[in-house]
């Protein structure tokens, strides 16, 4: 039996998220898109799906709307988490999305809430804690641990043995090389090829090899 679910935000990312319902092993009813914003427009569609709610009013109803499945659709890490904890408060259900052309291993651990993107692959013995954006392609191999709210872009490569906290975005084609530790609010900018680990917070690292942006 099909499982409703609705759409947490309405920006470009949405329709990247709703490609990876439609192609999830799990069979999902999209019901429509709720916005961020405090009003909606009505006649607004994502790949043909209607905006129907905000999510100020999913929350001030909850009784009307605890029984769906929510998926958000925010590239935004710090956005993305805010709206995580408000509907987690609430006991909304926020299940892990994941393409059918993924490939994740047996051993994977997943929290909730995570969006795992066409072609990725994660590999043996991986944590993914809660609300994680994995994107298109992108590679986690062996014994790596992503905390909270992170955003592994396309391609992104990790390579084994790597600990992301909380709240890190990693950009398209990245790669950060074995055993490193890459502290919570990092930013690892596109095509930069990290070698050292991070220990401080809310640093943006670029280049090869990455060193900090000044």
């Amino acid at each position: 039996m099909s499982k409703p679910c609705v759409i947490v935000g309405c920006g470009a990312h949405a329709s990247a998220v709703i490609s990876i319902i439609e192609a999830s092993n799990e069979q999902y009813k999209i019901i429509g898109l709720a916005d961020t914003a405090n009003s909606f427009d009505p006649n607004e569609k994502k790949s043909g799906y209607s905006v129907i709610s905000t999510l100020n009013e999913l929350l001030s109803s909850p009784e009307k709307y605890i029984n769906f499945n929510y998926v958000l659709a925010i590239g935004n890490s710090d956005e993305r988490a805010l709206v995580f904890d408000r509907l987690a408060q609430r006991h909304f259900l926020m299940p892990n999305v994941i393409s059918r052309h993924a490939i994740i291993d047996r051993t994977v651990k997943l929290g909730v809430g995570n969006i795992i993107g066409h072609c990725c692959i994660i590999n043996s013995n991986v944590t993914l804690g809660d609300n994680n954006l994995i994107n298109s392609g992108a590679i986690i191999e062996h014994h790596c641990s992503i905390g909270k709210h992170t955003h592994i872009a396309p391609k992104a490569l990790l390579c084994g043995g790597v600990q992301v906290f909380d709240s890190v975005f990693i950009g398209a084609g990245a790669t950060i090389t074995p055993n490193l530790t890459i502290e919570a609010n990092s930013i690892i900018g596109a095509g930069s090829l990290l070698l050292n680990s991070i220990s401080d917070r809310k640093l943006t690292y670029i280049g090869v090899p990455a060193k900090v942006k000044i």
